[in-house]
């Protein structure tokens, strides 16, 4: 893992990231090593990633079930690294349980009742029948918060001690006159809203676009449990038992990480999901695989994301229909190898074709045989860019 960290710190950008998905056998022992290649002042995140829960064969064992793995998380220079503001969904907050029927009069007119009452107000039901039907579906009333969020508000406490002077006689004048809602704007932030000493929340305000929805949402934590691999075995198309990451867990490491026209390195290409999403999600991207993967899997998945066929994973949160396109390499073998005396001789396996190719690479030569001279195998890279600015001089 030394030789593969030191290499990939030389191919970052100064302002790159990288994640590495360990479990907790070798986690320890990859922190240390991380430390000493990128710089424990580098080291930005250890992320718990849930990816199982208590059940199955491993719950009948005693002690601990195994549910969690970790992401491990570097910047190349954490000075420059500049991450995105990221949020998770969250089930809705139920503290959040008064509503304003005439949100849009002027504050002191306003007028709160609860929110169930106004649920069933806006159903044309009365709240014994609209309980009756909350028990039977539950997330009628999150989607009436979502859609009159800005009506939908709970009281808070204040910090007295913490908030302004002027925040405080506000606070002293809603408890002198407890049916009144006083207002207090702010310049730059969000207004207060004062009654019987407390300040009214609205729900809007936690409402966070996700994959473009309007959610109830929080900031990113470094505990991500939201990331179930419901479905997982189905995402892609292809079949990859215990080796397969949820693309949505590759989408949300790119949301904090990268902006479109990024570019993407993973050198475990397993079966292509970073490449998938970070297609999908508009970035450039760069895979190695060295084993047969690369034509079982990532192939024909990444057909499928150009083809536009692949509707699993985040094909919806992206609004993915297909475009692009991708090249494929296959990494020549060593042009030197070992004989059995231990001398180093040139590769029996390379054509003399390939071999012309090698030297013009090494030598700093752009291979390009001539049809018409046999000795004529490449032009010097200077000389190939004299070439291109000649045209480019001729077609001003």
């Amino acid at each position: 893992m030394r030789e593969r960290l030191c290499i990939i710190n030389r191919l970052m950008a100064e302002e790159g990231t990288l994640f590495v998905h360990i479990d907790d056998n070798e986690l320890g022992y990859l922190i240390v090593l991380m430390d000493e290649v990128f710089g424990r002042a580098n080291r930005l995140y250890v992320t718990t990633f849930k990816q199982g829960a208590a059940t199955g064969h491993k719950a009948i064992n005693p002690g601990c079930v195994t549910t969690t793995n970790f992401i491990l998380m570097y910047a190349k220079n954490k000075a420059k690294w500049k991450p995105n503001r990221v949020f998770t969904a969250r089930e809705r907050d139920k503290r959040y349980s008064q509503f304003i029927s005439n949100i849009d009069e002027r504050h002191s007119a306003w007028q709160v009742s609860t929110l169930l009452a106004a649920f069933a107000s806006h159903r044309g039901l009365t709240e014994k029948e609209a309980r009756s039907e909350l028990k039977e579906e539950p997330s009628a009333l999150d989607d009436f918060v979502t859609e009159f969020a800005r009506n939908v508000i709970r009281l808070a406490r204040p910090d007295y001690k913490s908030v302004s002077k002027e925040a405080r006689g506000y606070i002293d004048r809603s408890k002198t006159s407890p049916e009144q809602v006083l207002h207090l704007p702010r310049e730059g932030y969000k207004d207060f809203y004062f009654i019987r000493g407390e300040r009214i929340l609205f729900y809007k305000d936690k409402l966070k676009e996700i994959d473009g929805q309007y959610v109830t949402g929080e900031p990113l934590t470094t505990l991500w449990e939201d990331l179930l691999s419901n479905n997982l075995h189905n995402e892609g198309g292809v079949s990859f038992p215990k080796g397969k990451k949820p693309e949505g867990l590759m989408k949300r490491v790119l949301d904090l990480s990268s902006e479109p026209g990024d570019w993407v390195l993973d050198s475990f290409a397993g079966s292509g999901t970073t490449g998938a999403v970070a297609h999908k999600m508009d970035r450039h991207w760069v895979m190695v695989e060295l084993g047969d993967h690369c034509t079982t899997h990532v192939l024909p998945r990444l057909r499928s994301v150009i083809d536009g066929t692949d509707s699993s994973g985040v094909t919806q949160a992206t609004k993915w229909r297909g475009g692009g396109g991708f090249r494929f390499y296959r990494l020549a073998p060593s042009l030197l190898e070992e004989d059995k005396w231990g001398n180093w001789v040139i590769n029996q396996t390379y054509r003399k074709e390939m071999l012309a190719e090698a030297m013009c690479k090494l030598e700093g030569f752009r291979y390009g045989p001539s049809d018409m001279l046999f000795w004529m195998h490449g032009q010097s890279t200077e000389q190939d860019a004299q070439r291109q600015l000649e045209i480019v001089i001729d077609d001003n």
